[in-house]
């Protein structure tokens, strides 16, 4: 995965938590949680997994 991709994982990430703390409903901030740490997992993944090199 490129810079462009850990950028864009970062920013879904931030923005579920920021749509998070503005919902009304427990359910809805409950899901918005849920995507935001979906993309975090990602995010620690890209970063702490090595790079595969192809052949």
């Amino acid at each position: 995965m490129s810079q462009s991709d850990l950028d864009y994982f970062t920013r879904r990430e931030q923005a579920e938590r920021d749509r998070a703390e503005k919902a009304n409903d427990s359910g809805a901030r409950h899901a918005h949680l849920a995507m935001a740490n979906g993309y975090a997992r990602r995010v620690k993944l890209m970063t702490e997994t090595p790079a595969i090199p192809l052949r």
